[in-house]
C-alpha cells in the first residue's frame, strides 16, 4: 500500500503540473480540474503499480528457474 501511495503521489504531482502548464486546454476541466487530475493520477498509479508488481513476479520466477536449472545441472554432474 505504501508503494501505491507513493506512486499515486508522484502521478498526481505530474498530472497537476501538466494541467497547470497548459494541459487543461486539451481537456474540458471547466470546474473541478483538481478532481479530474486526481482521477487521472489514480488510473496512472494503478497501471504503474500493476506493471511494477508484474515485474517483481517475473524476477522471482527467473530466480526460481535459475535455481532449478542449477539443481538439474548438479544432478547431471
Amino acid at each position: 500500500m505504501k508503494r501505491f501511495l507513493s506512486t499515486f503521489g508522484i502521478c498526481f504531482a505530474l498530472v497537476e503540473a501538466f494541467i497547470f502548464f497548459g494541459g487543461y486546454q486539451l481537456f474540458d476541466f471547466s470546474r473541478r480540474w483538481y478532481l479530474a487530475g486526481a482521477s487521472i493520477a489514480l488510473v496512472l498509479a494503478a497501471l504503474v503499480c500493476i506493471l511494477v508488481h508484474q515485474n517483481d513476479r517475473l524476477e522471482a520466477l527467473e530466480k526460481r528457474t535459475r535455481q532449478l536449472e542449477e539443481q538439474i545441472q548438479k544432478q547431471n554432474d
